[in-house]
């Protein structure tokens, strides 16, 4: 029978794994890569250790197999929907940026595949999928708790990008706010990562190939349509069902996933928020 584990068994392994993650670049350094890789080329290594690191922690940490681990990542739910939703919210920066921006010069295959691909996708699994995911379903923390903590780390994560105190004042609270609404789509629909992922992804895309601004932070046009965006993607979040079929196996896969694979007893449920996919407060235990 498999063993049960606690709460905090989880928001420790959480916790431990997302420092070691932060700072995998203090890491690569120690080991030389740094003589090697430059660039975009040692962003993208970087998020690929991070990658790694995640998956093999919550294998780990749940005694589960690389594929059951991706399902609690929320990276084995359905694409489709998330595709759809993510390419209808984000629609007001492309339009806007056509309307307003010319095509950036300076960007690069790089630059392109590494700053809207992959390093999005790297962030989501860290942030969303495993921090916050551990934390809120595992750790059962309650969303504020569980959302505030990486969202925190993730605006300061993006620090470097200001120049002065009011830029870095916008900047965290860009990034902090963007995070958080990330941490809500991401519960809203049910774990199912790809729907965050692609949103971040196609925000980040958008903004690099119109060339809108050099950090996180943008003018008022950029803002506008960023704010277009969010809203485009709460009302859609939303109303979901409205305008697409619901898919009655994306809800609680990653969960009951782990527990089939597990063999988890009924008192292992309290910890997966099978039942209260949507809560937002501490639940009772």
């Amino acid at each position: 029978m498999k063993r049960q584990r606690s709460a905090t068994w989880y928001a420790v392994i959480a916790c431990v794994v997302f420092v070691i993650c932060n700072h995998i670049g203090d890491f690569m350094r120690l080991g030389g890569l740094r003589r090697i890789l430059h660039g975009w080329v040692w962003v993208a290594v970087g998020n690929l250790f991070q990658l790694i690191l995640c998956v093999s922690a919550m294998a780990a940490a749940h005694t589960v197999t690389f594929k059951r681990a991706l399902s609690e990542l929320g990276l084995r739910a359905p694409i489709g929907r998330a595709a759809a939703f993510s390419f209808v919210a984000a629609s007001p920066m492309l339009l806007a940026f056509v309307a307003t921006s010319s095509i950036n010069a300076k960007m690069s295959v790089l630059s392109v595949g590494v700053g809207c691909f992959i390093a999005p996708f790297a962030e989501e699994v860290l942030f969303r999928g495993y921090m916050f995911g551990q934390l809120y379903r595992r750790a059962r923390w309650g969303f504020w708790l569980s959302a505030l903590i990486p969202s925190a780390l993730f605006a300061l994560g993006h620090a470097y990008q200001a120049s002065g105190f009011w830029e870095l004042a916008g900047i965290f609270a860009v990034t902090g706010l963007g995070s958080l609404l990330g941490c809500w789509l991401y519960m809203r629909w049910q774990f199912n990562l790809w729907a965050v992922f692609g949103l971040h992804c196609l925000m980040n895309l958008w903004w690099e190939v119109f060339g809108v601004a050099d950090t996180a932070l943008g003018g008022w046009i950029a803002n506008a349509a960023r704010l277009l965006t969010i809203t485009a993607a709460i009302l859609l979040t939303i109303y979901r069902d409205r305008f697409w079929k619901p898919a009655t196996s994306e809800g609680n896969a990653a969960d009951q996933t782990i527990e089939q694979g597990c063999g988890c007893d009924p008192v292992d449920r309290k910890f997966a928020n099978l039942d209260e996919p949507f809560l937002i407060w501490q639940p009772a235990r």
